[in-house]
């Protein structure tokens, strides 16, 4: 790419392998804009014509909604058990 040469470079990030997979890496100024960390989750959506990809942060759970989803699942086990085979 040598219309890139010499001129800022923070658009463009090259693929990489990492172990059986590939990767781009996220500069430290992207994951301070981002607010991610290592071993956050992300949602990814490609677009129709495989031209772009769009990460967004998964939306953070509150400790009393997991519980309250956690009581009724519990609460509802034997109908969630019925309804699975359906």
């Amino acid at each position: 790419m040598d219309f890139l040469k010499g001129k800022e470079n923070n658009k463009t990030a090259k693929v990489f392998k990492a172990g059986n997979s590939e990767a781009i890496r996220l500069t430290k100024q992207d994951t301070a804009i981002f607010k991610v960390k290592p071993g956050d989750q992300v949602i990814k959506e490609v677009a129709p014509d495989g031209m772009s990809i769009t990460f967004k942060k998964m939306p953070e759970v509150s400790e009393d909604v997991k519980k309250e989803v956690s009581e009724i699942l519990n609460e509802d086990a034997d109908l969630i058990q019925a309804l699975k085979d359906l």
